[in-house]
């Protein structure tokens, strides 16, 4: 995630979210290292680099061109154009890819040692740990204007209902009964994805 962050081309648009991710994986690895996961090798081995790994996979694919491999969601957030959008609205465009559109799929991966208690403590984490530490950087380093910006009133609330629906989903994944049914929830999946950051480039028309 380091690299990733410094990566010298990483785009102007795509480092809000980079940044914001760096500090949300370091205090989901200090929280864990504290013992508030109930297994905290499998969250270190398995549970935060998979799901890392789905942003940085998508990303990776995105910069090679490989478009066929990466979901609606994230080439939305990719090419965001920052003259366009506010840093809010690249943010959230990573948020909602990682979340609406990666989260369930994580979920799935993981199957029944991914427990609803540790699910609902991540919450904890990006509110305690990630955002008064990321945001005031942010800011500093790279949105100058960023607590400035005027923010849709639900957009936190939306945050934590888009986890709890991600639950949902990792569950109805993992209980389908054939394949066929499992590929067309992942489609609803990508789909409603796609749809929520269509809504976040259109906050402000």
């Amino acid at each position: 995630m380091t690299a990733h962050y410094q990566d010298p081309g990483l785009e102007a648009q795509n480092k809000p979210f980079a940044l914001l991710y760096l500090r949300t994986t370091e205090g989901m690895r200090d929280a864990n290292l504290e013992g508030e996961f109930s297994a905290p090798e499998f969250w270190d081995r398995e549970v935060i680099p998979t799901f890392a790994d789905y942003y940085l996979d998508a990303y990776a694919d995105w910069r090679r061109h490989r478009m066929r491999e990466v979901d609606p969601a994230w080439r939305i957030a990719f090419r965001a154009m920052p003259e366009r959008l506010n840093c809010t609205q690249l943010i959230y465009l990573g948020i909602s890819a990682h979340i609406n559109n990666d989260l369930a799929f994580m979920i799935e991966d993981m199957g029944p040692r991914y427990t609803y208690a540790d699910h609902k403590h991540v919450d904890d984490v990006l509110v305690f740990r990630t955002r008064p530490v990321v945001y005031p950087e942010i800011q500093r380093d790279l949105c100058p204007g960023l607590f400035g910006e005027v923010v849709p009133p639900t957009a936190d609330v939306d945050i934590f209902a888009w986890r709890e629906a991600a639950w949902r989903n990792g569950q109805a994944l993992l209980a389908a009964p054939d394949r066929r049914a499992r590929d067309a929830l992942a489609r609803r999946i990508r789909a409603d994805a796609r749809d929520k950051a269509r809504e976040i480039v259109r906050w402000y028309r």
